[in-house]
């Protein structure tokens, strides 16, 4: 690449940042400097070590406190935003991201910053007011279905809370009540956003919210008009105002507290996922209880029906089995006597049949005498030269009439 026909020497990000840090370390002022400021963003790592910016009215610069530096010069627990303190440090250049920072060395503690003061004689005079009395905060609604959001429209805090929300339970309604979330004049329109979120009659709960910053940046949120506002809002209000370690009087007053944006929407927004287990676990535990109940009902009924029906209807059943059985003994005893005497009869009337059977009178030597298939009971009957028919017991013989005689 050439401007005007004179070559260019083009830096790489490497190179460039290695030329800065050379240069800095150069300087020798750098290296052993005194600097006076307030102290803001203070954070203390897990391993001792202390993070904060350190700033004035137009500039700020991020700085680090080792923790051996912090136990050594008794400066562990003093630390706080709002402290105005003057610091030996050395600059330092992180060549990978290309940050510049205060390595602090040593620091003097000072009075504290007309912000923090100003934040602790409001907070004082509020407390005894009982603005931040545990017993004046309300419930947050288990499932809220429509919640008004106090922030800014083009922050970040808008887009995470619909974030986590869509994730969590997409059936929820968001209403936004437009504010600035900082400078001098935000306080009072925060408060004026919140009474319309609290006069709003399909909004259930409200956040009020923005990101994180310096306690400049958060200041509005210390105005009394907002405390106020929180404080006499009649639906429940969740705070969410900076990072964790960012305390505002508006916290304090609100019903509850989300360390961020995104962890207040967890606070207010139940997730469907452990609704419907929730669901599933009463529908189980219904059912449970429904067979329990009707197992036992069962057993009731049937220790009722034993005790009014069952008993004694089966001492009916046996009384009545017991002179059942009586009945058929008398019927087969009279049907037994019945029958005998119609046999006796029988037999009887069997013995005279034989004896006016016309064949038994042929078995004893006896024969009839027919006439043209008819019987002859007289010697008028026939006239010589008929012929007739003998019957004997074992054949038949076909006789000629040759001569009547008539007896008397």
């Amino acid at each position: 690449m050439e401007r005007q026909g004179v070559p260019m020497d083009v830096f790489s990000v490497t190179r460039l940042c290695a030329l800065v840090k050379r240069t800095l370390e150069r300087e020798y002022l750098l290296k052993n400097c005194y600097v006076g400021g307030t102290i803001s963003n203070l954070k203390r790592h897990s391993t001792g070590h202390y993070y904060f910016s350190i700033k004035d009215d137009d500039a700020s610069i991020d700085v680090a406190l080792w923790a051996s530096t912090a136990q050594k010069k008794g400066l562990v627990g003093v630390l706080e935003n709002g402290l105005f303190v003057t610091m030996r440090a050395s600059i330092n250049f992180y060549e990978k991201t290309g940050r510049l920072s205060l390595i602090c060395n040593d620091m003097e503690v000072g009075q504290k910053s007309p912000y923090q003061l100003a934040y602790e004689a409001l907070k004082k005079e509020l407390t005894a007011l009982g603005y931040f009395d545990e017993s004046h905060k309300k419930p947050l609604p288990e499932m809220a279905t429509c919640i008004g959001l106090v922030t800014s429209q083009s922050g970040a805090v808008l887009h995470d809370i619909l974030h986590v929300a869509e994730q969590r339970n997409p059936f929820v309604k968001f209403k936004l009540f437009a504010v600035p979330v900082q400078g001098e004049k935000a306080g009072p329109v925060i408060a004026k956003g919140i009474e319309r979120a609290d006069a709003d009659k399909d909004v259930e709960l409200i956040i009020v919210g923005r990101g994180g910053g310096s306690m400049e940046d958060l200041w509005c949120f210390n105005d009394r008009a907002v405390v106020e506002a929180v404080y006499n809002a009649n639906k429940p209000i969740v705070s969410a105002v900076g990072h964790e370690t960012d305390y505002t009087l508006c916290d304090f007053a609100a019903d509850a507290r989300g360390a961020t944006p995104s962890h207040a929407a967890e606070l207010t927004v139940f997730p469907v996922p452990y609704l419907l287990q929730r669901l599933e676990e009463k529908e189980n535990y219904l059912h449970h209880v429904m067979n329990r109940t009707l197992e036992v009902k069962k057993q009731e009924l049937q220790a009722i029906f034993n005790r009014k029906l069952g008993i004694p209807a089966l001492t009916l059943i046996h009384k009545e089995r017991s002179g059942l059985q009586e009945l058929v003994h008398r019927l087969e005893g009279q049907v037994k006597t019945q029958m005998g005497t119609k046999e006796n009869k029988l037999a009887l009337l069997a013995k005279q049949l034989e004896l006016l059977n016309p064949l038994h009178l042929l078995v004893k030597g006896y024969s009839k005498v027919e006439l043209d298939g008819k019987a002859l009971s007289s010697v008028d009957q026939v006239t010589p030269g008929q012929s007739i028919d003998v019957i004997l017991q074992d054949g038949q013989i076909q006789a000629k009439v040759e001569e009547i005689v008539k007896h008397g």
